[in-house]
Formats: structure tokens, C-alpha cells, sequence
């Protein structure tokens, strides 16, 4: 998350409850903000009116959120590595062509999408067509925005936006629901969305535009800083990209299976979508810690070691600035471990309250409970790959994504009837404990292993410095 070390280590310098639970609340709309207002949203929504009837709403925001993901996911590290790269070089007048680049792509792999998904489903109603495709194509934006509002350093925009659009989207959706129909209380939800957009937009152009003339110098660049970023990153990509694809491909075998439609076109399984998604909610916590812990005390060590090493220091300052880091490091990797067990543990005991609450029958129950325990191995996996990105190891999240990816998509099919979720759960254990065996083995000897990188003229490790002063 380029720059968002600055904004968190300020706050946390003021020493007060109330300024570190504001960077605690300010790296979660960072780390997942469109997963919080997805994830919220649809398990408010389910408490207060009865998904039969409003069985486009629920599987619209379904589906806008688990694409919207794939789309942009697909590239998000790619492009968050690229981004680090232009601010460490001080390429400021790129950074909002590269913004601009990536919302171009998500308008146009969104309407490629869309206009494959109702042309396939022969979706024909205007209203529907209008409100999905809004919905999907702000959110795909909004998870672009959210990359680059991090690099302006504030995080005002951040939570008045999540919080305003959030809160204003959801009663305006009760409310136009009571009043109206299902389809004014998505136009509610979708107005929330377009708060949050139109704000953070305004703090990205005002901070990040540099004026025509520099825009105008920067039209000749070809390709776009876009496809440039997955070029230099393409491994980045590829495990964004599979990633994604292993936290979701149980939903699409369990559409498949159930083939369940409720809404023309939206193929839906609501006691296997619902409780998966709700399960997300147990592992905020994490992404948000791991988030602040490692762009602010184990960034600074991270930074002293590698410039140790580019400033030719003696063999016994590196060794002290790698001890450093490695007390850094192992004390961060606790405490998300012991946080992530405890909103699991607490998970699996308020299960079956949240199932009845969300109006499960006991397979939803049990997909719940599935679904919180692979949610926590998704977010511990999530936490070990972001350490290898930062160390340029992406070979270690490509494989194990692509493992959990392929043990989900193979186990599911058998276990769904009666074992909901159990894909999800082994695939990403096994992917959480195949990247920790393998970034373990090379950070233990992690002095040597970039040595010898260098030392035999590979590519250079593109470690990720810039100043969190």
C-alpha cells in the first residue's frame, strides 16, 4: 500500500486511544474497504428483510462483489507494486495517468463481462441491466481508488467516505424498499457506492492531477501505464489473479450444482453464497492489523535492512539490522495469528445465533462454520504472501494460489452436498502451509539468498522503499 506507512505512523506518534483506533479504522478501509461495505451491507440487509423478497438485490450485490474482485484483483498487486515504484522514483506526473489507465481497464473488462453475462442469460429487463452494470463497474473503480488514495497520504477521504456512502447506502436501501420496490432499493444501494466513488475521486484528482499540459505531455506514452505494469509484473498477476479465483470457485460449483435460479439469470445457491460471504466478515480484523503492523514498525526495520545492504555496511550492522527485522517480523506474525484464532474461535461460537439470525437451515449452519475457518486460513494465507511480495519472492504466492486454486476446484464438486465449504478450507491450509515452508526456508538464510541473487547478476530484488517519515 504505497504511502499509507506515513499517514499510520503519524497517528500512532499522537499516543492516544482515539488516534490509533482511527489508523486501526483507516488501514481496514485501506486493506478492505469495498469487503466491508459488501460484506456489512448483505448481512444487514438479511437481518432486516427476508432474501425471498429481494432476490435480485441479494445476488446482485453477490455477484458485483465476487467479480469485482476477479477483475481487479487479477491485477491489483501488479499494479500496487508498480505504483511503489513510480513514488520511489519520483514519477509523480505518471501516477495519475496510471490511475486513469487502470480505470479505463476496469470499465472495459467490466463491460466485456457484462455484456457477455446478459447476453448469455438473455437478460432483457433494462432495469436490471442498468443496476447491476452500475454497481459492478463503481465498485471495480472504487477498488482502483482505494490503491492510489493510499499514496496521497490522507486518510480523511477514506473514512468519510466508507462511512458516509456506507451508512447512506444501506438506509436509503431500507427505505426505498418500504416505500417502493426492489429495484429503488437497489438504486439506494447503488447510490451509496456512487458517495463513496465521487469523494475519493475528488481527493485523487485534486491531490494527484498535475494539469493539462503535463497530461497532455503524457498522452504519447504507448501502451498504457497499465499493461506496462503488468508486463514488469506479471507473476503478480497471475497469483492476484488465481487467488481470487480459489476463494471463489466453490460459489461457481455450487451454482452449478444447485441451479438455483431466483432472479433470471442469477444463478444462486443462498445457503452455500451467504454464509461464505458473511464468513469474510471474521478476518477485517486481520487484514486490517497485519496492514498497520507491517507498514509501520516492521516497514521501518524492513527499510534499514535493505539500505544496509545497499550502503555497503559492515558484515556485523547487517547482521544487527536483520536481527532487528527478524524480532519485527516474528512478533507481528503472533499477534495475526493469535488475533485471526480468536475471531475464528469466536466465529465457530456465535455460528449457529448468526445462522439463525441470517434464517440458515442446518446445511447453511455447517457451510458457516466451513466458511469461517477457511476464511481465517484465506487471511493468514493473505498475510504470508504479502510478506513474500515484499521480500520479491512472487513465485511463492503464484504456486500456492494456484494450489489452493486447484484443490477447491477439485474437492468441491465432491463434498458440497454434504460437506459445504470443506474445498475452501483444505485448499487454502495447504496453500498457507506450503508458502510458510518455502518463505521460511529462504528468509532463514535470507543474508546468503541475496547475496548469491546478486552476486550472480539476476535481476536486482526490487524491494519496495520509500520514506515513511
Amino acid at each position: 500500500m504505497a504511502g499509507i506507512g506515513f499517514e499510520l505512523n503519524k497517528l500512532l506518534k499522537r499516543n492516544s486511544f482515539f488516534s490509533e483506533a482511527v489508523a486501526f479504522f483507516y488501514s481496514a478501509n485501506i486493506s478492505a474497504g469495498p469487503w466491508i461495505i459488501s460484506s456489512l451491507t448483505l448481512f444487514l440487509i438479511q437481518v432486516y428483510i427476508p432474501q425471498q423478497n429481494i432476490p435480485f438485490l441479494v445476488s446482485g450485490i453477490i455477484y458485483t462483489f465476487i467479480f469485482s474482485t476477479i477483475l481487479f484483483g487479477s491485477v491489483a498487486t501488479s499494479v500496487t507494486r508498480y505504483l511503489s515504484d513510480l513514488i520511489y522514483k519520483k514519477e509523480f506526473n505518471n501516477i495519475y495517468k496510471l490511475y486513469t489507465s487502470l480505470v479505463g481497464y476496469a470499465f472495459i473488462s467490466s463491460g466485456i463481462f457484462l455484456t457477455l453475462f446478459f447476453l448469455i442469460n438473455k437478460i432483457s429487463e433494462w432495469q436490471k441491466i442498468i443496476l447491476f452494470s452500475y454497481s459492478l463497474i463503481v465498485l471495480s473503480i472504487i477498488w482502483v481508488q482505494v490503491i492510489f488514495i493510499s499514496a496521497i497520504r490522507k486518510f480523511s477521504p477514506v473514512i468519510l467516505s466508507f462511512l458516509f456512502g456506507g451508512t447512506a447506502g444501506f438506509f436509503l436501501t431500507l427505505y426505498l424498499y418500504k416505500t417502493k420496490n426492489e429495484y429503488y432499493a437497489y438504486a439506494g444501494y447503488n447510490f451509496g457506492l456512487m458517495i463513496i466513488l465521487t469523494i475519493l475521486q475528488l481527493y485523487i484528482r485534486r491531490y494527484l492531477y498535475l494539469g493539462e499540459e503535463v497530461e497532455k505531455e503524457q498522452k504519447n506514452i504507448n501502451p498504457p501505464l497499465f499493461i506496462l505494469s503488468i508486463k514488469a509484473y506479471k507473476k503478480q498477476a497471475l497469483s492476484g489473479f488465481f487467488t481470487y479465483m480459489a476463494a471463489w470457485v466453490d460459489d461457481f460449483i455450487a451454482w452449478i450444482y444447485f441451479r438455483y435460479s431466483i432472479s433470471k439469470g442469477f444463478v444462486f445457491a443462498p445457503q452455500y453464497d451467504i454464509p461464505m460471504f458473511i464468513s469474510y466478515l471474521f478476518i477485517i480484523p486481520t487484514l486490517s492489523l497485519f496492514v498497520l503492523n507491517l507498514e509501520t514498525e516492521f516497514y521501518f526495520y524492513y527499510r534499514a535492512f535493505y539500505k544496509s545492504i545497499e550502503e555497503n555496511r559492515t558484515l556485523n550492522f547487517i547482521r544487527i539490522s536483520k536481527n532487528n527485522l527478524d524480532e519485527s517480523l516474528y512478533s507481528s506474525t503472533k499477534l495475526v495469528l493469535a488475533v485471526q484464532f480468536s475471531f475464528m474461535l469466536t466465529g465457530l461460537i456465535l455460528s449457529d445465533s448468526l445462522a439463525d439470525l441470517l434464517r440458515l437451515d442446518s446445511y447453511g449452519s455447517t457451510a458457516l462454520k466451513f466458511g469461517i475457518v477457511g476464511a481465517a486460513a484465506n487471511g493468514i494465507y493473505l498475510y504470508i504472501s504479502l510478506i513474500a511480495h515484499y521480500f520479491d519472492l512472487p513465485g511463492i504466492p503464484l504456486k500456492s494460489s494456484i494450489m489452493a486454486f486447484l484443490i477447491n476446484l477439485f474437492l468441491s464438486p465432491l463434498t458440497v452436498k454434504r460437506l459445504p465449504g470443506i474445498g475452501f478450507v483444505i485448499g487454502f491450509i495447504f496453500a498457507t502451509i506450503y508458502s510458510f515452508i518455502r518463505f521460511n526456508r529462504i528468509y532463514s538464510n535470507l543474508l546468503m539468498f541475496e547475496f548469491s541473487r546478486n552476486r550472480l547478476k539476476l535481476p536486482k530484488v526490487g524491494v519496495i522503499i520509500h520514506e515513511n517519515k
